[in-house]
């Protein structure tokens, strides 16, 4: 049966420009078959006019009319005809190309400079692809992507040993491929894939990170709670059911020590925060816990790197009382709560603490760090709320003269409050610093702190406006002077006296700066969005049908990092070592 092409009803033949000149289209160069179009035959223009008149035709033209139809009808019947097969031919043609492209992929293969390769040269290449170096960094993370316009699974192991027979046996007999895994979600696929990690990795050690996405499901005892003596950095997360029943309980009650876990890091938050753990862990690094904490009979005294979000103070000032050699700790949303009313709890061994923000002052009250050398600042929420915390912590440990190291990141912070914690930590000898997620005109941390550093320290008193800006700032006195601009307020410097200058500026010892100035993407991807949008009707000429707007068609970003380098090329020569890098951006 033919199939009948019809013009649009929603268009108007009007809008058809209707040529003048026979059409002719040749279908075959060898036959010089074509198909042709005696345009000028057909009078178009007769029939527009009466469409537009609204003509009756007499009975004898309502035949002559009828007989027009039936031959239009016929010709488009041809073309209808030609179309398709032109379109099994194309049909037929992309299947042959697509053969030959995979003929052509063979050849290449078999020319491919890894086929030479000597095998411990590859080995060492899939071990890179496949092994992440601890449970945070698994490689093997089972993970759903669109692949090609389709959702699959992407398992490095699985696609290394899917590529040619040789490879698949090379894969298959190297257990150290197959000692780390990671999931997004705890299904039937996942479990499955646990054994068959389990299973090639023979008696390697294995890391592992899995999360639980499903909730009211029964869980079942992992498998890999029968090979706990072979864990070496575990990272479990999700509901309580999970963790209890597919973990814990069945860790417990097999009463078998973890003998080779480094790093263990858990995420629950169960209805009591503290967890009977009677299991010993003898060489274990690094823990990292959040929701609730773990009451263990025999606290491993091996553990030097604690990680603790999301308990109560009492508990944190408890449990980390209970770990006497951690030289690294981080506080994640401490939530508040009532510290003990004694004198603050000394912790001699800490070297690093790492505060993320909101956290209540409480816990920093109530504790003492003599050896610190390493504060990191940050916050989950892009706030500062609670940042005054802080000052808690920095009072407690007055006459700082180990602090070498601070780092503050992702935060928004008033001017005031900044001057303030750099004052108190003149032993400071390196500085990080990160741009808030959010861009924020009165809270511009890093611009700010730039400017605190480039201008002397004024001993007079820093009486604050409601806007957070010290008085001398605004009015701009002694040699530092600050003069509002159209972008805010900036420091232009009008002389610099003497020596005094120098001993005035803040942090004194200050030898090393790195600044992240994080790069506006997501705002600027917003504006692209908003002015021009991918849709069907828009993907070709997005101002088809839309005459009440226009559309953005270019789009430049200039960022002159050659200009800074070479203003800072003098500073070069004098020795000062300077790193200018673009940022790699997640995508």
């Amino acid at each position: 049966m033919a199939l009948v092409a019809y013009f649009p009803s929603s268009q108007s033949i009007a809008q058809i420009a209707w040529p003048s000149e026979r059409i002719s289209t040749r279908l075959c160069d060898k036959c010089n078959h074509s198909i042709h179009l005696d345009a000028p035959s057909l009078d178009f223009h007769t029939i527009l006019k009466h469409s537009r008149s609204g003509y009756n035709p007499t009975p004898s033209e309502h035949k002559a009319y009828l007989g027009m139809l039936d031959e239009a009808r016929y010709e488009i019947d041809r073309r209808e005809t030609e179309l398709r097969r032109l379109r099994e031919a194309t049909q037929r043609l992309e299947e042959q190309k697509m053969l030959l492209q995979a003929y052509e992929a063979g050849v290449k293969h078999i020319l491919s400079p890894i086929q030479n390769l000597p095998l411990d040269i590859l080995g060492v290449i899939f071990q890179y692809v496949c092994c992440g170096k601890d449970a945070t960094d698994i490689a093997n993370n089972y993970l759903t992507v669109v692949w090609r316009g389709k959702k699959t699974n992407r398992l490095p192991s699985f696609d290394l040993s899917s590529v040619c027979i040789r490879w698949y046996s090379f894969v298959t007999s190297m257990p150290t491929l197959w000692t780390s895994f990671g999931n997004d979600g705890y299904d039937s696929i996942s479990q499955s894939l646990v054994k068959t990690f389990l299973e090639r990795s023979r008696s390697n050690l294995i890391d592992f990170k899995l999360t639980d996405l499903m909730l009211d499901s029964l869980f079942p005892p992992s498998p890999l709670v029968a090979h706990c003596n072979r864990w070496r950095h575990a990272s479990i997360a999700g509901s309580v059911e999970f963790m209890f029943r597919s973990f814990l309980i069945p860790l417990i009650r097999r009463k078998e020590t973890p003998s080779n876990l480094l790093s263990l890091d858990l995420e629950c938050f169960p209805d009591r925060q503290a967890v009977h753990f009677p299991i010993s862990l003898p060489r274990l690094k690094s823990l990292g816990i959040r929701g609730f904490i773990l009451d263990f009979e025999t606290p491993p005294d091996t553990v030097n790197k604690l990680y603790l979000s999301k308990v109560t103070c009492i508990n944190a000032l408890s449990f980390l009382q209970s770990f006497p050699n951690v030289e690294s700790l981080t506080l994640d949303h401490i939530d508040s709560g009532i510290a003990p009313e004694c004198a603050p709890i000394v912790f001699d061994t800490i070297q690093s603490l790492n505060l993320i923000f909101p956290l209540k002052s409480a816990f920093l009250t109530a504790t003492k760090f003599p050896r610190l050398a390493h504060l990191y600042l940050g916050s989950g929420r892009d706030k500062s709320n609670g940042f005054q915390s802080i000052f808690s912590l920095l009072d407690q440990n007055d006459n700082f003269i180990t602090l070498t190291h601070l780092s503050i990141k992702n935060m928004s912070i008033r001017y005031d409050t900044i001057f303030d914690v750099l004052s108190r930590i003149p032993s400071l000898t390196q500085l990080d610093l990160e741009e808030p997620l959010t861009d924020s005109l009165r809270l511009d941390t890093l611009r700010w702190t730039l400017e605190l550093l480039a201008a002397p320290r004024e001993d007079t008193g820093s009486d604050i406006d409601e806007e957070g800006l010290p008085e001398q700032v605004i009015k701009g006195v002694g040699t530092g002077k600050y003069a509002p601009d159209a972008d805010g307020y900036q420091s232009n410097y009008l002389e610099k006296d003497n020596d005094s200058f120098h001993e005035r500026l803040l942090l004194p010892q200050l030898v090393e700066v790195n600044l992240a100035l994080r790069p506006r993407n997501e705002l600027l991807l917003d504006v692209v969005r908003s002015r021009r949008p991918i849709s069907e009707n828009t993907r070709s000429d997005p101002r088809e049908g839309l005459t009440d707007r226009a559309w953005l068609q270019t789009l430049r970003v200039f960022e002159d990092f050659e200009a800074l380098e070479e203003r800072l090329k003098p500073f070069k020569e004098g020795g000062l070592d300077v790193v200018i890098e673009i940022p790699v951006l997640d995508s």
